[in-house]
């Protein structure tokens, strides 16, 4: 709600392993739909964000997430 990251949008994706993650992402990113929304956005109102940040995130041994 304060600082320098308030208007941040942090998203959690899971994926079975990194190969997994290359295949899809890349499949997103090519694909033809998502091409022409983005595009009709830019041409509008600009791009679409300033930056993007990876993270990559392993549970803890305690964690419930697995």
């Amino acid at each position: 709600m304060i600082g320098p990251a308030n208007n941040d949008l942090t998203y959690l994706i899971a994926w079975e392993s990194m190969a997994e993650r290359e295949r899809l992402w890349g499949q997103f990113m090519a694909d033809p739909e998502w091409q022409a929304a983005r595009k009709a956005h830019v041409e509008t109102y600009g791009e679409v964000v300033q930056n993007i940040a990876s993270s990559f995130l392993a549970p803890t041994a305690f964690s419930a997430v697995r």
